[in-house]
């Protein structure tokens, strides 16, 4: 779909003023030895009931064990540069907990020795999650496994999500869809949309494929206090700041929309049905994906502002002259090296949906957060998040500038 062929009523209501929600999050990792072989994370971590404190005395993160995996929950935040930092500290306790020649493993399933299993701590023989929940069944997803028995373990990437303010009044919609049940269930099915069929490309190895076929199926969800626990996502995007930061943005735009009560005119512009959402992502069907996002990408490309979507192109134009440009420009012109260099997001994230995670990353945990000895001299910004990492990764990437050019003739 091109720029042009837009429902032009639709576009102008999408440059809607952004919306913050509060942000968390914990998701799981797996402790290699030095032969790289996974073992219990118990031996280093004490458990849930004790755990490793991290970041402000107020509103700490926790690290702990959770099974034979750890676990970091992050500390809310409606600003993704501090929850890169807030995660990035836990990540950094890990890594300083943990002997030099083991590496934190972030794959969505590992399979385990039994002799690990038979020898870790009674608590991490057992699958110990609460019941989740299905947005599409309204039942409670149950998943029958003797966890004694059952060779592989999962790593989930779960994300918390809530109000935009303490200090919201009881009519207005935010509030509402985050104290109704049956707005929760909105809320679950449109991050299915807009967070997990964009990104299934991205989760969808054989290891992510085996997680979704026991846990973190299509609308798998815990409501909240303050909002809802999205459990659908492996933990695949905490290999990176990059990474972090786009599906977080994927998730406050969406956000964005639902407050601003677009949801539903932007389900309608797509046509997604929702039992095909669903079965995209349960069978994990990334054509289907991929041609879901070609519709919803131009609309992706003109909502909210930059710092709300990590897709933001710079000027849009279409047909009958009308111009889309959002409030901020997507370079960074405060930088010399960067200042004027035409870098889009949404080319970024598309290069990556084509080349694979590590054309924009790299497999080392340490060298994208900066964990560890190596790094210990190295001063981490929150926001070395999606937009600024890509800039000073693909500048100068002349198959990259290509990739990009060819886009936009495909939009425009």
């Amino acid at each position: 779909m091109k720029f042009s062929d837009m429902n032009q009523t639709l576009a102008h209501k999408l440059m809607r003023k952004k919306v913050q929600p509060s942000m968390g999050g914990d998701p799981e990792f797996f402790v290699a030895n030095k032969r790289g072989k996974v073992i219990n994370a118990d031996a280093f971590f004490p458990s849930k009931h004790d755990p490793l404190y991290v970041g402000p005395q107020k509103s700490p993160s926790k690290l702990f064990f959770d099974g034979i995996q750890a676990e970091i929950a992050f500390c809310h935040s409606r600003c993704r540069d501090n929850v890169l930092t807030n995660i990035r500290r836990c990540l950094e306790l890990a890594r300083n907990t943990i002997p030099d020649d083991h590496n934190i493993l972030l794959k969505p399933s590992s399979k385990i020795d039994r002799t690990i299993i038979e020898n870790a701590d009674p608590e991490a023989r057992i699958f110990g999650c609460a019941p989740d929940f299905n947005a599409y069944t309204r039942a409670v997803n149950t998943t029958e496994m003797d966890a004694s028995r059952h060779p592989f373990r999962y790593a989930g990437g779960h994300m918390h999500l809530g109000l935009s303010s303490d200090y919201l009044k009881e009519e207005c919609v935010e509030y509402k869809l985050v104290n109704n049940i049956e707005e929760h269930l909105k809320i679950v099915k449109f991050l299915d949309l807009m967070v997990s069929i964009p990104t299934l490309v991205l989760d969808n190895g054989t290891g992510s494929k085996r997680r979704r076929d026991k846990y973190g199926k299509a609308g798998c969800f815990r409501p909240t206090p303050y909002g809802v626990e999205y459990r659908t996502p492996s933990c695949w995007w905490i290999k990176s700041p990059m990474t972090t930061s786009l599906i977080f943005g994927f998730a406050k735009l969406a956000w964005t929309l639902l407050v601003n009560e677009l949801d539903t005119e932007f389900r309608n512009a797509i046509e997604p049905d929702e039992e095909v959402i669903r079965g995209i992502i349960n069978e994990s069907d990334v054509k289907s994906s991929v041609e879901m996002w070609k519709k919803m990408r131009p609309y992706m490309a003109i909502s909210g502002v930059a710092n709300t979507n990590p897709m933001n192109l710079r000027s849009v134009k279409v047909r009958g002259g009308l111009e889309y440009p959002p409030p901020e420009q997507c370079f960074i012109e405060e930088l010399p090296h960067f200042k004027g260099v035409p870098i889009y997001p949404l080319a970024i994230f598309e290069y990556a949906v084509e080349n694979g995670l590590e054309s924009i990353i790299s497999k080392s945990v340490d060298k994208e957060w900066y964990l560890g000895k190596k790094y210990k001299d190295v001063s981490f910004y929150g926001s070395d998040g999606f937009v600024s990492l890509g800039y000073k990764r693909f500048n100068r990437n002349s198959d990259f500038l290509k990739f990009q050019e060819s886009m936009l003739k495909e939009l425009y």
